[in-house]
């Protein structure tokens, strides 16, 4: 089945760059007050910077780079995918041993971008085909939309309730527009979804009946994890897919209102929680430098004692003789 009217001019969620335009000032204003920490921001980041780093070898040296040679047919999807979306550099794929977990990611780092598949999820979906190509379509769009660099530059705008996650679920909107364009097939782009609901039983299920639990599982507690999610629910996201062809799963169904109060504060003590371990690590940042000078200090007084010792153990020269 064709992509309906999804082109390449309606591919990005409408909402995406209202969020993010609103988050930036909240963003930009915070970065200013962080200005006031900015002793502890280098330790932070550097720790940040190693994780990553960590992550990123893990991945070099433990799971295995689809090449040409390796993995070919995957390969050649990947390209063909990168192509179709006008990805100038095609990045690193990798597969990687999930022990049963399907997911797949992209992430960034020194100015190289990685695109990572679960081997569960690859077993699954196959090499090549609509679904796999959906899979590749949306953390390829992860990467034409610059998601990765946006979000560490939002950071600060987490304590903005609500709207990050807002943010969030419209970037994975538009990266299911990404997937689905990428797979030019509609049914091939739900049915990977819902590989993600249900697992290798997905060929079982009936993608129409399950966009409407979106419209029909609704209520209070619904509300609220849609709320504090930063992913659209499943069914929601097959909905959105569908509704490129039939306009009426394209429908907003409304949340319970109490919902937005309880997720409000649900957030806020999430902000909380992230405020003290940014204060735990600035305590450990200050700790270790203090702990570092006192052994600086330490090694001095030391050494001069043994410099002591030395002029004390030294023999007296005895006078010249005439």
């Amino acid at each position: 089945m064709a992509t309906g009217s999804l082109t390449e001019n309606n591919l990005i969620h409408p909402r995406e760059g209202t969020y993010f335009t609103v988050l930036l000032v909240f963003s930009c204003l915070l970065w200013l007050c962080c200005v006031f920490f900015i002793l502890a921001l280098p330790f932070v980041a550097l720790t940040v910077w190693c994780i990553h780093g960590l992550l990123i070898a893990r991945l070099r040296s433990e799971s295995v780079r689809i090449t040409p040679e390796q993995y070919p047919e995957l390969h050649a999807t990947f390209v063909e995918v990168c192509q179709k979306l006008q990805l100038a550099v095609v990045p690193e794929l990798y597969v990687l041993q999930s022990g049963g977990f399907l997911n797949a990611f992209a992430t960034r780092f020194t100015g190289r971008n990685f695109v990572v598949i679960y081997s569960s999820l690859e077993e699954i979906l196959g090499a090549s085909g609509p679904m796999m190509k959906f899979l590749m379509g949306h953390e390829i769009g992860h990467i034409q939309r610059k998601h990765l660099i946006k979000k560490m530059v939002l950071i600060p705008g987490l304590i903005v309730p609500l709207l990050y996650q807002a943010y969030h679920r419209a970037c994975e909107s538009t990266c299911d527009r990404y997937g689905a364009y990428a797979s030019d097939d509609l049914n091939g782009s739900m049915q990977a979804l819902t590989v993600l609901a249900s697992g290798r039983t997905a060929a079982r299920v009936d993608t129409g009946h399950f966009a409407v639990q979106h419209f029909h599982a609704r209520g209070f507690f619904v509300s609220w994890h849609e709320l504090a999610s930063t992913y659209p629910t499943l069914s929601q996201r097959v909905a959105q897919i569908l509704g490129f062809q039939d306009p009426q799963y394209a429908a907003r169904p409304e949340r319970h209102p109490l919902a937005y109060p309880c997720a409000f504060l649900f957030n806020i003590r999430n902000i909380f929680l992230a405020y003290l371990a940014f204060i735990v690590l600035m305590t450990l940042g200050a700790s270790a430098s203090g702990v570092q000078k006192a052994i600086a200090e330490q090694q001095r007084q030391m050494l001069l004692l043994q410099q002591q010792q030395q002029q004390q153990q030294a023999p007296e020269t005895p006078p010249a003789t005439k």
